[in-house]
C-alpha cells in the first residue's frame, strides 16, 4: 500500500473532493497527525501500525499489528460547508462507508452498534471488527475541520490481539477462516481504503434522510442493552434511531427514551 497506488485508484473513482495522501510505516495516532498538520487540503493519513491508537472517551485502540487498516480522513471547512449540526452525522457516514465497502468488495456483512462500532455476527455473539473516532475543531461555533479515524481489523490473526480483547475482536481474515471460505485469504488494504473513501465522499453529499435509511439497514436493533442516563443505569432494547441519528431505546417498562450521547453495552 503506497501513495502512488492509492492516488491512482482514487482518481479513477472521480471523487467530488480531492485528498492529499500521507503514508507512514508507523505513527502514534493518525488522528493526532491530522490535527498537527496545518493544511487547507483534505487529508488521508494512513499508517501500517499505530503505537498509541485512540478510541472513544480516551480509551486506547489496539492497532500495533500491521494486519489492520488504520487511517484518518480530514475534511477542511474551506472544501465543503460543514454546519455544527452536521458533526453528529460523520460517525454514521464513516460506519456506513466501511460496512458498504467491505460488503461490495467481499460480500461480508458488517453490522453497526450505535453509534459507529462495526460488528460481525457469529453463533456465539457479536465480534468487533472496526472502531471509529470522530473529532472536530470548533472555534466560536465555527468548524475548522472534522477528522474521522478508522481502524479496521483486516488480515489480523486471533493471536495478534491482546488477551483482553481476543474473545470480543475479530478480523476479515478470521471470518473467512472460520467460514472455510477463501481460507487464509489475504485482503488488499488499498482496495478497502479506496472504496471506503469513495463511499464516504459520496455520502457527504447524500441528503441526511437517505443516509439515515442506509444506516438503519445495518443497525443492530432488538438486542438487550444497558446505558447510563443522567447518572442512572438503565436497561432496555435498542429500537432504532431518530432522523438526527440519536438512538431510540425501549425501556423495560415499555417507555421509549432517546440516547443522544454516551455509549451502550450489549447484555
Amino acid at each position: 500500500m503506497n501513495k502512488r497506488e492509492i492516488l491512482y485508484n482514487l482518481r479513477r473513482k472521480n471523487l467530488k473532493l480531492n485528498y492529499e495522501i500521507i503514508c507512514k510505516k508507523s505513527t502514534g495516532s493518525t488522528n493526532d497527525d491530522a490535527k498537527n498538520i496545518i493544511s487547507e487540503k483534505n487529508l488521508i493519513i494512513i499508517a501500517r501500525k499505530q503505537t498509541a491508537g485512540k478510541g472513544r472517551y480516551g480509551r486506547s485502540f489496539y492497532s500495533e499489528n500491521t494486519g489492520g487498516l488504520y487511517f484518518t480522513i480530514k475534511i477542511n471547512q474551506n472544501n465543503i460547508k460543514i454546519k455544527t449540526e452536521d458533526i453528529t452525522f460523520f460517525p454514521l457516514i464513516a460506519a456506513v462507508s466501511v460496512s458498504q465497502a467491505v460488503f461490495d468488495l467481499y460480500g461480508i456483512e458488517l453490522l453497526i452498534k450505535w453509534p459507529n462500532d462495526l460488528l460481525y455476527k457469529t453463533a456465539g455473539g457479536y465480534k468487533k471488527i472496526c472502531g471509529i473516532l470522530t473529532e472536530a475543531s470548533i472555534n466560536s461555533k465555527i468548524i475548522s475541520y472534522i477528522i474521522v479515524g478508522i481502524g479496521l481489523n483486516v488480515n489480523n490473526n486471533i493471536t495478534d490481539f491482546p488477551d483482553d480483547i481476543k474473545n470480543t475482536a475479530s478480523s476479515l481474515k478470521i471470518i473467512s477462516n472460520n467460514n472455510n471460505n477463501n481460507k487464509n485469504k489475504k485482503y488488499d488494504l488499498a482496495d478497502i481504503l479506496c472504496e471506503t473513501v469513495n463511499i464516504f465522499t459520496q455520502l457527504l453529499y447524500l441528503p441526511r434522510e437517505l443516509l439515515i435509511e442506509e444506516y438503519k439497514k445495518r443497525l443492530v436493533t432488538g438486542i438487550d442493552i444497558s446505558f447510563s442516563q443522567d447518572g442512572v443505569l438503565l436497561k432496555g432494547k435498542s429500537a432504532g434511531i431518530t432522523q438526527s441519528g440519536n438512538l431510540i431505546a425501549r425501556l423495560e417498562n415499555g417507555e421509549e427514551t432517546i440516547i443522544r450521547s454516551g455509549e451502550i453495552n450489549f447484555i
